[in-house]
């Protein structure tokens, strides 16, 4: 029976405590006023219909405005777009007209020192024409006629290991630019190949100075002091069928030599060849 009374007296409990809080609520559910939430409600539509009606003239008046400056803002930009390639043009021009004057500015220095290197030369300066040929050398790396004037500086010096290593770099220089034989490279080629030929004969070397002015002969068949050369180690190398040859190519180039004569008995008095002889 007692099991049957407990959840009654919850249930009864639960009742008493519900009204109870109904009973403190009653007060401020009478002062509720019904017509003010009617109003509020309908304020709050009119407020958004309001806002409905701004926010399509808002958009209105965007669209007049965008359709209005839209030209000027696009002038703008073009102006601004005009100036700014106006510049660039301008540092183009600016950088295009400054090299090529700063490089002609170069080669006049370089060609003004280089002639004074020469002078100094002439005048056995040796020293202060090393320094002159040098300053040429600061100005333009690649001044062939510098390091031929070195060469000879060396060579006044006796320092024939400069004279040479001098002497090859430019060969090596030389080679890769006088293909197109452009400003007379070629000649210059064949005279470096000459000038080392007289070092490696300086130096006793006689074999390498024979392959060096074949190779200057070869450049330039009918120059005759590339020939003379060649047909005077031949001569003292005992060269016969070559100096032959080169003594023939020499007579066709240069008939004036008061040395041909002198030449021709040299290479007959060298020993017998099968050879053909001189015409």
């Amino acid at each position: 029976m007692i099991y049957y009374l407990i959840p009654l007296a919850i249930i009864i409990t639960s009742l008493s405590l519900l009204l109870s809080m109904i009973a403190r609520k009653l007060p401020k559910l009478a002062t509720i006023n019904v017509d003010s939430i009617i109003t509020e409600k309908n304020s709050v539509a009119k407020n958004r219909i309001i806002l409905q009606r701004l926010v399509r003239k808002s958009v209105a008046v965007r669209y007049v405005l965008v359709k209005f400056f839209r030209p000027l803002v696009q002038q703008i930009v073009q102006l601004v777009s005009d100036f700014y390639q106006k510049i660039i043009n301008l540092e183009q021009l600016k950088t295009q007209s400054t090299t090529p004057l700063k490089t002609i500015e170069i080669r006049r220095e370089a060609k003004d020192i280089l002639a004074t290197a020469h002078q100094l030369l002439d005048e056995q300066k040796i020293d202060e024409a090393e320094t002159a040929y040098i300053k040429v050398l600061e100005l333009e790396k690649d001044n062939h006629d510098a390091y031929s004037g070195l060469v000879e500086v060396y060579l006044a010096n006796r320092d024939y290991k400069k004279a040479r290593e001098t002497c090859r770099y430019n060969l090596k220089l030389l080679t890769k630019v006088a293909k197109g034989d452009t400003n007379g490279l070629k000649h210059k080629l064949a005279s470096c190949h000459a000038d080392l030929g007289y070092i490696y004969q300086l130096e006793n070397r006689p074999t390498y100075a024979l392959k060096s002015f074949e190779k200057a002969v070869n450049i330039e068949p009918n120059n005759p002091r590339f020939l003379d050369l060649l047909l005077k180690i031949s001569i003292m190398l005992k060269r016969k069928e070559l100096a032959w040859r080169t003594f023939n190519a020499l007579k066709e180039s240069d008939p004036e030599n008061q040395k041909l004569a002198e030449l021709k008995e040299e290479i007959d008095a060298l020993p017998a060849s099968s050879q053909a002889a001189a015409t």
